[in-house]
């Protein structure tokens, strides 16, 4: 892999064409690799021009992935590990059980009950499983819930509430009235799910993002700005595992 170096640190980087593409995007690979797609191939000269021009935001990018990488928080799902469940920290905890299993929470603990593995199942195979599919239907219950109480407050009623795997994306509302929302920000502060369900309700209202939309999003939100901002440092942290 192609290296450069930037303040003095060498770091990887890889180019990608992509035809489709009407300008350069920069985006980083976990752990620490740059990489460039462009509508045609780029010369080494012009990687490095590019990369130089977006020397601090790299830097910036780098440096949250490497204090991310030294979070414990959702970075395995073995016992004793920790998971994020709304904004705190939770032990994962692993009992026997029998065959149907269960999900208990617990004061700053989640515990799964299930069949104990055998010698040739990967147990965080197994855990995973079974705390997504709790995860998701957490999810489920707190964004239909809070979706029908923001939603007699702002004064527009969704036609359709979908809840969506996906790994950056957290929510979207189309020209139908459809809103979707990411099951990951159940493991979100409160305050987070609450800004990210006003958000697609206001778009009932406002179906962009100009200054009237944000007003509106103020209106019923005024701490958003602090929302984003922690799901632009945090959104990693939430999509690195399950």
């Amino acid at each position: 892999m192609p290296t450069t170096t930037l303040n003095g640190q060498t770091i990887n980087y890889q180019m990608r064409v992509d035809k489709r593409r009407k300008n350069i995007q920069l985006r980083i690979i976990p752990p620490a690799t740059v990489e460039l797609v462009a509508p045609g191939r780029l010369s080494g000269s012009e990687i490095e021009r590019i990369i130089t021009a977006k020397s601090k935001w790299i830097t910036t990018q780098l440096d949250k992935l490497a204090l991310l990488a030294t979070n414990p928080v959702n970075q395995t799902l073995t016992p004793g590990d920790q998971i994020l469940y709304m904004g705190e920290p939770h032990i994962l905890v692993f009992l026997p059980g029998n065959n149907k299993p269960e999900v208990f929470l617990e004061p700053r603990k989640i515990v799964i009950k299930a069949p104990a593995p055998d010698r040739n199942t990967d147990i965080s195979a197994v855990t995973g499983q079974i705390l997504k599919a709790w995860l998701v239907n957490q999810a489920v219950q707190l964004f239909r819930d809070k979706t029908k109480y923001w939603s007699s407050i702002i004064g527009v009623f969704p036609v359709r509430i979908t809840i969506k795997d996906q790994k950056t994306r957290w929510g979207s509302c189309s020209s139908l009235g459809n809103i979707n929302y990411n099951w990951r920000i159940i493991m979100a502060p409160p305050p987070v799910a609450d800004y990210l369900i006003i958000h697609e309700l206001c778009h009932l209202l406002v179906p962009n993002h100009s200054a009237k939309f944000w007003d509106e999003v103020r209106r019923f939100s005024p701490d958003y700005a602090e929302c984003r901002k922690w799901l632009e440092d945090n959104g990693k942290l939430l999509s690195r595992i399950l």
